[in-house]
């Protein structure tokens, strides 16, 4: 028998980069790289972010946010959270893992549930896709 909501899952997007886990959990963790990648235009965008489980999140442009609640976190290993965009009746969970690769890098591993559509999981790879592009190209120096 097959599930709804698990019929909607993301079966995951997965993306190999050439940084250490702990920078790319740096990536992920900290609001001034966030604003950088969660989105392709940073300017007017705000980031709250603590990696804790029982926080709140949110990424907040002029024109659009999204928000939600840590619920499991490994430092360097896993980061899961809810996900609601602003004006949607439905919250989505985001499950995100960082593994070690043979290159010596990291592998992003970020599996998302609750879709309502297959048209919005499709957006949703989309655009995981494209933010992680921005963020392999994140300087973590300046």
């Amino acid at each position: 028998m097959s599930d709804r909501a698990e019929a909607r899952r993301l079966g995951g997007v997965i993306r190999d980069v050439l940084r250490p886990r702990h920078d790319v959990w740096r990536l992920w963790t900290e609001p001034e790289f966030i604003r950088r990648w969660f989105w392709a235009t940073s300017s007017g965008t705000e980031v709250e972010f603590v990696a804790e489980v029982g926080q709140q999140w949110r990424v907040v442009t002029p024109d659009v946010s999204v928000g939600g609640q840590i619920t499991d976190v490994v430092p360097g290993e896993k980061l899961v959270f809810t996900m609601r965009w602003t004006g949607d009746t439905h919250t989505l969970n985001v499950d995100v893992r960082l593994l070690d690769d043979h290159a010596g890098g990291t592998t992003i591993e970020i599996s998302e549930s609750g879709s309502v559509s297959d048209v919005e999981r499709d957006e949703h790879v989309a655009g995981w896709n494209a933010s992680l592009d921005r963020m392999s190209r994140i300087d973590l120096t300046s």
